[in-house]
């Protein structure tokens, strides 16, 4: 066998001519590849977007997409682990740093919005129709869960009225929440500040406990 005609094995080379995403780092090029294929999965769902109208909305060829994951389930599955993990990531922040349970739950609804309107598409495929993995099915009752004993915690302290059950209402808020992702613009006329100060008086003006 001629060795300068060996064909090497494994994922090809992306030279800077053949790939207009060069100047991009690796997590910039994943990230762009999977904002993409969201608003795509979002507007067409999952089952009717195929792999070569996500390449060609980047002006990109097939073949680019399987550099970096092996089939559509695969974006898929990491679109859902990203928006996850964006919501734990600003949760964390919230618990590391605020010790009053009144404010946590502020705090969380905040930080839950900023990730809904951050990250629109991936929340909006997160809530979306398409099957869940196992784990990701784990992930968001771990969230869900993290989000009800904030609201447990608010309501021993006092805050919250003690008339509601923490698991139906963290249901209820995460829904509230979520809804937002449907129909958020960041070029629309309301800025992000006053959906979420509107958003926060409608989570919590019927839930605080009041006060006789």
């Amino acid at each position: 066998m001629n060795p300068g005609n060996t064909r090497r094995v494994g994922r090809p080379r992306l030279s800077d001519e053949l790939n207009p995403l060069a100047a991009l780092t690796a997590e910039e090029r994943r990230s762009l590849f999977l904002e993409k294929a969201a608003a795509l999965f979002e507007e067409q769902g999952y089952a009717s977007t195929s792999i070569e109208e996500i390449t060609e909305c980047l002006g990109l060829s097939k073949g680019i997409f399987y550099y970096y994951w092996k089939n559509k389930k695969e974006i898929l599955v990491e679109i859902h682990a990203r928006a996850v993990g964006a919501l734990n990531s600003q949760l964390d922040e919230v618990m590391a740093h605020i010790s009053d349970p009144g404010q946590r739950v502020t705090e969380a609804i905040k930080s839950h919005l900023n990730v809904v309107m951050r990250h629109r598409s991936l929340v909006a495929v997160l809530m979306g129709e398409a099957a869940f993995s196992e784990e990701t099915v784990k992930e968001r009752r771990a969230y869900t869960e993290r989000i009800q004993r904030i609201i447990e915690d608010a309501i021993a302290a006092g805050v919250i009225d003690p008339a509601y059950q923490p698991k139906i209402l963290a249901f209820a808020l995460l829904g509230l929440l979520n809804s937002v992702a449907q129909w958020y613009q960041a070029d629309g006329p309301l800025p992000a500040s006053d959906i979420t100060t509107l958003y926060l008086r409608l989570a919590l003006q019927g839930s605080q406990k009041r006060q006789d």
